[in-house]
């Protein structure tokens, strides 16, 4: 990816107050007009939506069905524009993935987008930080991407590395808090796959397959190969938090063509929404029934590059809301909900 002509019309662009914003998010009609359902299926390659940002489908054959991608947050705003997430697709089978220098995954639950503009694709779908997500422009430029995710009370908000192209830098100063090492199985000179008895490391046999069920591949890191962390690894939480709405935002050319999934996983996505410049995306509350915020706003600023953690739950700068979930002003009177916290002001 040559970013030089990008860089320029994104610049251009920044400063426009009405930013485009093109939704590509298929309903259930589209979903199951290329026989997608609740009940999954065997499905080739197919193209589900097609707009003037491009075009959005699956990459490979698979056991295709319908799913709810999103949990806690489905109400959100982009660059302003009120968008509500809702169903999508998702495969059976985990992709195929041995690092970014290998190539693109080669099978499996894989999307794939055909761009039609310049500018940036996001693609929401439920996040697990257990997993890692992958994204390419082609099949072996692997493409950086900003990861958001959040489930109300943590926040994990971070941007893959990049070089003067656009691609992947392995090699940034912190690259090692994004990549893991990749691995592969042994193979000797001549062309026998190393086995290692798992109750006695000292216990390797060279063979075709499997000796036993007592023998795991014999593996070794490969230099210089990678993989993505896992997200919850990059942001050094203590332990992987659960399940939630997350996204992938990442810059697309006019003509070429993306492959994006989620490793050791099926992804699950419902389509795109593209922006001429790096969007902002809020995360709307979420209100419990008795009007207490059970989920704050969520905020997550792609120009300005401040990668985060937390939420911040007693922000003295979060929202205020009424007792019928209405944000209302700093000086409101009454009692309101600031941080899910009820407070009277008189």
């Amino acid at each position: 990816m040559k970013k030089s002509l990008l860089l320029l019309s994104v610049a251009a662009l920044a400063g426009m107050a009405n930013a485009q914003v093109i939704t590509g998010l298929a309903t259930s009609e589209e979903l199951e007009a290329v026989g997608l359902s609740g009940t999954k299926t065997d499905i080739e390659p197919v193209t589900i939506l097609d707009n003037e940002a491009g075009t959005f489908g699956l990459a490979y054959a698979d056991s295709w069905g319908t799913t709810t991608t999103y949990k806690t947050y489905r109400n959100i705003t982009v660059d302003g524009e009120s968008i509500v997430l809702g169903s999508g697709a998702v495969g059976n089978s985990n992709p195929t993935f041995v690092s970014y220098e290998a190539g693109v995954m080669s099978a499996g639950a894989v999307f794939k987008f055909e761009a039609k503009k310049e500018g940036y694709m996001t693609v929401f779908t439920k996040i697990n930080p257990n997993k890692q997500y992958v994204v390419f422009e082609g099949k072996t430029e692997g493409l950086p991407y900003y990861l958001g995710w959040s489930n109300g009370t943590q926040k994990i908000f971070y941007h893959l590395p990049s070089d003067e192209d656009g691609l992947m830098d392995f090699n940034a100063p912190d690259a090692d808090k994004y990549f893991v090492a990749a691995t592969k199985q042994v193979v000797n000179e001549a062309g026998l796959k190393g086995w290692v008895n798992k109750n006695d490391a000292n216990d390797v046999v060279y063979a075709d397959t499997k000796p036993s069920d007592d023998y795991t591949p014999l593996n070794e890191i490969i230099p210089g190969a990678t993989k993505p962390a896992m997200p919850w690894n990059v942001e050094g939480f203590e332990s992987a938090p659960g399940e939630s709405t997350g996204f992938l935002t990442f810059e697309v050319l006019e003509g070429n063509t993306y492959y994006f999934s989620a490793l050791g996983s099926k992804a699950a996505c419902g389509g795109f929404i593209y922006t001429p410049s790096l969007p902002t995306i809020v995360y709307e509350a979420v209100l419990a029934e008795d009007g207490s915020v059970a989920n704050p706003e969520v905020v997550f600023d792609m120009a300005s590059g401040v990668e985060s953690v937390n939420v911040e739950n007693n922000n003295a700068d979060a929202p205020i809301y009424n007792l019928m979930g209405v944000r209302v002003n700093a000086d409101a009177k009454g009692i309101l909900i600031q941080n899910g916290k009820k407070f009277i002001r008189k």
